[in-house]
């Protein structure tokens, strides 16, 4: 196979066949307020979309309806929070995510991981469409543990 082909394909059609994996949540508890666009998920909840997991005490999906079909737009997990993805993890009090955005907010003593290295601040902000984040203080020091081994 050429090359450029298999690097299209790579580029063009995983988005796609990722878009359309499904997210798969469970939890004690599901109630639907249609009207307002609102699915909450109550104890044990444990989401998966791909290699994302969160498991959380309280989550809240928002979504709008078109043409029959949903779109979520935005996510809230609240209650020992606890986010991983490949190397990536995270414990916060709160996560919400705005998926317009590709935005992730972490709130109450978040801590993040990427292999062995942490850091924890009052507020951690990632942009995975930008490829970066920010960690934010509200009077307390940032703290970072890099290590270099």
């Amino acid at each position: 196979m050429d090359r450029r082909f298999g690097l299209f394909l790579l580029l063009v059609v995983l988005p796609l066949v990722l878009a359309a994996v499904p997210i798969d949540i469970r939890s004690d508890k599901m109630e639907v307020l249609e009207d307002q666009g609102l699915a909450i998920f109550t104890g044990h909840v444990v989401a998966r979309k791909g290699d994302l997991h969160l498991w959380a005490r309280k989550l809240y999906v928002y979504y709008s309806t078109a043409n029959g079909t949903r779109e979520v737009k935005k996510l809230i997990a609240l209650g020992e929070v606890r986010i991983e993805k490949g190397q990536w993890r995270s414990l916060s009090g709160k996560a919400v995510y705005f998926r317009q955005e590709d935005r992730l907010v972490l709130e109450d003593h978040p801590r993040v991981w990427h292999g062995k290295d942490e850091v924890r601040g009052d507020l951690v902000i990632i942009y995975f469409r930008e490829n970066r984040s920010e960690v934010l203080s509200r009077g307390r020091p940032v703290e970072a543990y890099v290590y270099t081994d």
